[in-house]
């Protein structure tokens, strides 16, 4: 039986990890991630009488669908918000005042913190405590409680500056998780050590990357009506995902499905509203996928720092030819939101 990665003396594991980096051009702490995510994923999908959830984003983009080449570091989980206590239909919440509104979002919120504390949390650190480097194990919840901090010892020497030493679990409760698929998730670079375990999340519900593209599209569109604040600056990820859907079938089959845009604009408008995010918008003609300013040149040089680290595993696609494409994306979308 093949010896699990977790239980390989650390120097071994760190020697792994440097012929992995040789044998595919990725950067050491990048496949280490790699590895732990999946772990995470495994653990976070086998938590005992779990609530209805979906993996989605980026992540779900590269390891499900393979429509993105660079490392998405962080773990996206939406938990269906009918499952949080509000049992109203989308077409009633969309009659409710935008104060009512609020108070289920905030309802929700509360909900999300209590299971992440009471359920995840300590399903997570119960798990970690059994590999041989568990005591070096941390599992964190922030104040609002949606986002849990998985730290793990690192067999890398520099990890670098951008990626972050820990992955992230970020929990929503104020969305839906249809339509979806169940897939099986395991590290990149299982595939070139057949005589090692490593970890295999099984029954992972996968959020359909229709709904991702659209997602996509309108929280571009609402950052793109907005300065990008301080502490939010690490988000031209998104703009590099919506270019590599746009060019895969699956952008191309979304754009059919203009009643899933509607459906996701729907749902934003009941939970995200604001005065900048104008959802109605993007189904009017008038959908903003480019940014300008200040938030152009923040983006750049994020997405500059991305390929310094090593996310994008050697995939080179300027930020001009992205914004190329979505420039393309946007006029598509806007004729036939106008029709």
């Amino acid at each position: 039986m093949p010896e699990s990665y977790f239980d390989i003396p650390a120097t071994e594991q760190g020697e792994l990890l440097g012929v992995a980096a040789t044998e595919t051009g990725r950067s050491p702490s990048v496949i280490e991630k790699d590895i732990w995510l999946s772990l995470v994923l495994q653990h976070l999908f086998a938590t005992p009488n779990r609530k209805a959830m979906a993996f989605k984003g980026g992540t779900s983009l590269s390891k499900v669908y393979s429509v993105i080449k660079r490392f998405s570091e962080d773990v996206d989980v939406t938990i269906d918000y009918r499952q949080l206590g509000c049992e109203l239909p989308l077409s009633e919440l969309s009659k409710l005042s935008g104060r009512q509104r609020t108070q289920i979002g905030d309802a929700l919120k509360v909900e999300v913190s209590r299971y992440t504390h009471e359920v995840v949390q300590p399903h997570l650190k119960s798990e970690l405590a059994k590999l041989a480097c568990g005591a070096e194990c941390e599992v964190s919840i922030s104040e609002n409680g949606e986002e849990l901090h998985v730290y793990y010892p690192s067999r890398v020497a520099d990890r670098g500056g951008y990626m972050r030493d820990y992955v992230l679990v970020e929990f929503g409760g104020r969305n839906i998780i249809d339509p979806n698929a169940v897939h099986t998730i395991q590290p990149d670079v299982a595939e070139l050590f057949q005589g090692v375990a490593f970890p295999r999340a099984e029954g992972v519900v996968v959020l359909a990357p229709e709904r991702t593209f659209w997602e996509k599209v309108t929280l571009i569109h609402a950052q793109c009506n907005k300065q990008i604040t301080e502490g939010r600056e690490r988000i031209s990820r998104h703009w590099y995902d919506l270019a590599m859907l746009a060019q895969h079938g699956i952008g191309k089959r979304a754009m059919n499905d203009l009643e899933l845009l509607a459906n996701v604009i729907d749902l934003k408008n009941v939970f995200y509203r604001s005065a900048t995010t104008h959802y109605e918008r993007c189904l009017a003609g008038e959908l903003n996928l480019l940014p300008d300013g200040d938030n152009r040149v923040l983006l750049e040089k994020d997405y500059l720092n991305m390929q310094e680290a090593g996310m994008l595993n050697g995939h080179v696609y300027p930020m001009t030819q992205i914004l190329d494409e979505l420039s393309a994306l946007q006029k598509q979308i806007n004729q036939r939101g106008s029709l």
